[in-house]
Formats: C-alpha cells, sequence, structure tokens
C-alpha cells in the first residue's frame, strides 16, 4: 500500500509539471525492487557504477530533447587494457508513458578526467520494452556491435528518441551509493549551458547513472602460418 501512495504522488507531480524541459521521479528512502529483462546473448562480465539501488529516476522531455544527443545521459568508465564491450545495460523504470518509444545507445570518448566526447559507435533504434513501474526499476540490455574500446576512458549512455514529446521512461539514478561518473548532455537554452555536464547540477546529488555493460577479452588476431605466408610469393 505504501508503495503505491507514494507513486500516486508521484505520478500527479510529473504529470503537473509536464511543460518542464526535465522530470524526476524520487527521491524516495525505501528503494523498489530491482528485477531484470536481460538478453540471455549478454554473456560478458556485467559492470556498471551503482550500488543496485536507485532512489531517484531522471528524464529530459520537450525541449530538453534535441540531435544530435541534447538529452542524453551517461556513465563514465576507465579499464585496464582493452576490453570488447559487447552490450549496453540500462536501468529504467517509468509511470505509465513508455509507448513504443526507441533509444539510440552510444559509446563515447572520455568522461572520466574529462567530459565526454566523440562518438566511439553508435547503436540506433533501440526499443527496451516496458520498463518496471516506479518505484521498482528493471533492467534492460542492449546486443548492441561488438566494440573494442583500447585501454582508455570511455562513457556509456543513450539519447531517447523523443525531441520535443514527452519522455518514454526514466533513467534510474543512484543517490546514496557508490561514487561513480554521470553525465548529462544538456541542451542551448536549458538553463544550464550546453553539452555534457553532472547530473547533479539539475536534479540534485546524483552517484551514478542506471548504465553499464557488458565486456569480454578481445579475441586475439591469428597469427599467419608458413605455409600462408609462402604463398604470397607464389
Amino acid at each position: 500500500m505504501r508503495k503505491r501512495v507514494i507513486v500516486s504522488a508521484l505520478f500527479a507531480l510529473v504529470i503537473a509539471a509536464s511543460a518542464s524541459d526535465f522530470q524526476v521521479l524520487g527521491p524516495i528512502e525505501e528503494p523498489g525492487e530491482v528485477v531484470s529483462s536481460g538478453l540471455d546473448d549478454c554473456t560478458g562480465t556485467l559492470r556498471y557504477s551503482h550500488d543496485m539501488t536507485f532512489e531517484g529516476a531522471l528524464a529530459w522531455t520537450y525541449g530538453g530533447v534535441t540531435p544530435p544527443y541534447y538529452g542524453a545521459f551517461g556513465e563514465g568508465y576507465l579499464l585496464d587494457g582493452d576490453t570488447v564491450v559487447e552490450c549496453i545495460a540500462l536501468w529504467l523504470t517509468d509511470i505509465t508513458f513508455y509507448a513504443g518509444q526507441t533509444c539510440d545507445c552510444y559509446i563515447w570518448e572520455g568522461g572520466v578526467s574529462e567530459e565526454p566526447g566523440g562518438v566511439l559507435t553508435v547503436m540506433v533504434g533501440f526499443d527496451p520494452g516496458t520498463p518496471a513501474y516506479w518505484p521498482d526499476v528493471s533492467q534492460h540490455d542492449a546486443d548492441v556491435p561488438d566494440y573494442t574500446v583500447t585501454g582508455d576512458e570511455f562513457t556509456i549512455g543513450y539519447w531517447g528518441n523523443w525531441p520535443g514529446a514527452l519522455c518514454g521512461w526514466f533513467c534510474a539514478a543512484d543517490e546514496t551509493g557508490l561514487s561513480g561518473h554521470p553525465w548529462t548532455c544538456v541542451s542551448p537554452g536549458s538553463g544550464y549551458g550546453t553539452g555534457w555536464i553532472d547530473p547533479s547540477y539539475v536534479w540534485g546529488t546524483t552517484f551514478a547513472m542506471g548504465l553499464g555493460f557488458y565486456h569480454g577479452d578481445p579475441v586475439p588476431a591469428e597469427s599467419p602460418t608458413w605455409g600462408s605466408i609462402k604463398e604470397l610469393f607464389k
């Protein structure tokens, strides 16, 4: 019963503020259940910066979402050595806004010692399916084309395909747990500058976004045999 009262109050709050370019659910003291709707194809090691509890959920909407990726959310990572990103994991929630919207899943340069930079790779049109109902949060895995990150920092994230419209869902946010490298890309005229900033400037304390990835070791290149080398000189 307590969850339903909290959700009903937050739903009314967000609907009343729907003309704003940003939306928020929470904060709450007792996070809901985290459920998984991950893919069996995502078999690598799952990495994330949050502590698997989410006290809030964030979204840009209307004028806060404009091309190429203003309104995006990201989480920066730094790994030792090369690794292959196999899937991107999104922890999402909703209050009945989802109606088949999609997002574009990105990997950007940077995001740890500096703000995210250029686009390394993107997969367009990912449909996560129906997210969990707040305050519950669901994990959604995007099976992106394998991308090798070569021993440097990078940012995992997404941009919602709803420019000028109501958001399709909310990105879960960890407000009390582990310290990650959360980012959001604000659009011109938002009142928060333009480009990448810490979501804390907009929504209050945010330690990590609900954004992670599955990764594995790069496949070593096959060494040519002496027989194949000799064939080159025939």
